[in-house]
C-alpha cells in the first residue's frame, strides 16, 4: 500500500512525468479532483502503516484506497477523466499501469488476510 501510495506521489500535475496541460478543466474541477487524490493517499498511508503494524481492522480502508486507485487509473488510462489536449507520456502510462497492478494486488492480498479468498 505504501507502495503504491509513493509511485503515485511521482505523478503530480506538472512534474516530471505527468506533463499534460490541464487548464481546460478550471479550477475548481482541477483542485477538487487533487483534494481527492490526496485525501486517497492519506487513506491508503494511514491503513498500510496500521496494517504493517498488524492491524487487520483497516483492510477494508486497504481495499477502499485499492479501488479509488483503480479507479483513477482507469479513467485517466480510458481518457475519461481528467481531459486533456495532450497525449498520455510514455513514462505516466507506463507508472500508472504498474499502479494498477499493485492497487489490485494489494486489494488481493488484503481480502486473503480477511479470509475471503
Amino acid at each position: 500500500m505504501l507502495l503504491l501510495v509513493a509511485s503515485f506521489a511521482t505523478l503530480v500535475p506538472g512534474g516530471p512525468v505527468e506533463t499534460r496541460d490541464f487548464s481546460a478543466l478550471g479550477g475548481t474541477v482541477f483542485w477538487g479532483f487533487n483534494v481527492f487524490l490526496v485525501a486517497l493517499g492519506l487513506i491508503a498511508i494511514a491503513a498500510g502503516i496500521t496494517l504493517v503494524r498488524g492491524s487487520l481492522g483497516f483492510a477494508w480502508l486497504a481495499i477502499a484506497a485499492s479501488w479509488g486507485y483503480v479507479f483513477v487509473v482507469l479513467l485517466d488510462l480510458g481518457a475519461v477523466f481528467p481531459r486533456s489536449p495532450d497525449p498520455i507520456p510514455l513514462l505516466l502510462g507506463l507508472i500508472e499501469s504498474l499502479d494498477f497492478m499493485l492497487a489490485a494486488y494489494v486489494a488481493a492480498l488484503c481480502h486473503r488476510a480477511l479470509g475471503h479468498i
